[in-house]
């Protein structure tokens, strides 16, 4: 069963159950689905996080997909999640939150945890890009029968606003979402076109992102999937690249790719 709620961009089609809204809405971007589309589920039954991680999605969260259609260069598209993250951060931070930051590379936390997590995966077709942004967004913190000792809290929205903000119905937090993401996309692109050949993935939005990035300034554990790096430093920012830069125990600033490694605080 599918549902459709309108608005500025359009209208979001709100599906009672699908495997992953990513895989879904990806399908109808190969069918021709225009810019800004968006899918929102119930219930995922095989919601996906970044390599390959699974990501829990019960009755109650909010699983929302949207598509974007960049005309930008290639060597720009690692900035996407970045702006995707600072549209989400927007929108949150409307509703009342205020302690909303973002792990590099790709999740949404606060004070309590782990709020949510982004996953953007590309495809082209007939040469067209096609860009789908996923999010996965705890309303309350739920429960696992088992979890990752190493892994964040798992936090809700409902844990960050203040006493007098409620929650708003998931249809209208996922249009305000949708729409906060599409215009930070917007912007992005903008800064990207005015930088021409200079532009960079995090041209015009890295300060934004230094300024949100959650455990700049403190301790964290950098590690590789195949045991080949593992290191303590401190995070010292995002470069322009979307790379992290860590300050070693020696002093060296190594900066490290989000397709290489993983980092813990």
């Amino acid at each position: 069963m599918a549902e459709a709620h309108a608005n500025e961009y359009g209208t979001i089609i709100v599906l009672d159950e699908v495997d992953s809204t990513n895989e879904e809405l990806m399908k109808r971007a190969r069918e021709g689905a225009p810019q800004g589309t968006a899918l929102r589920a119930r219930l995922q039954h095989a919601g996906r996080g970044r390599r390959s991680h699974g990501w829990t999605s019960p009755e109650g969260g909010l699983y929302l997909s949207v598509l974007l259609k960049p005309h930008v260069p290639d060597r720009v598209l690692p900035g996407i999640p970045v702006a995707c993250g600072l549209g989400v951060v927007n929108a949150l931070e409307a509703l009342g939150c205020d302690d909303i930051k973002l792990k590099w590379p790709n999740d949404v936390v606060c004070e309590r945890g782990k709020l949510g997590g982004i996953l953007v995966e590309l495809s082209r077709v007939s040469g067209e890009t096609n860009v789908v942004f996923g999010l996965g967004l705890n309303i309350e913190a739920i429960k696992m029968d088992w979890r990752d000792p190493a892994a964040l809290p798992i936090a809700g929205l409902a844990d960050c606003l203040p006493d007098d903000r409620v929650i708003p119905p998931l249809d209208e937090l996922a249009a305000m979402i949708r729409d906060s993401v599409l215009d930070a996309i917007e912007l992005w692109t903008e800064g990207i076109e005015a930088a021409g050949a200079s532009a960079a993935p995090l041209t015009g939005i890295k300060a934004a992102y230094n300024k949100l990035l959650a455990y700049k300034g403190t301790g964290v554990h950098v590690s590789s999937p195949d045991g080949k790096i593992s290191e303590n430093g401190t995070l010292e920012g995002v470069d322009v690249w979307g790379r992290a830069l860590v300050e070693l125990p020696n002093g060296d600033v190594v900066a490290y790719d989000s397709s290489r490694v993983s980092m813990r605080p």
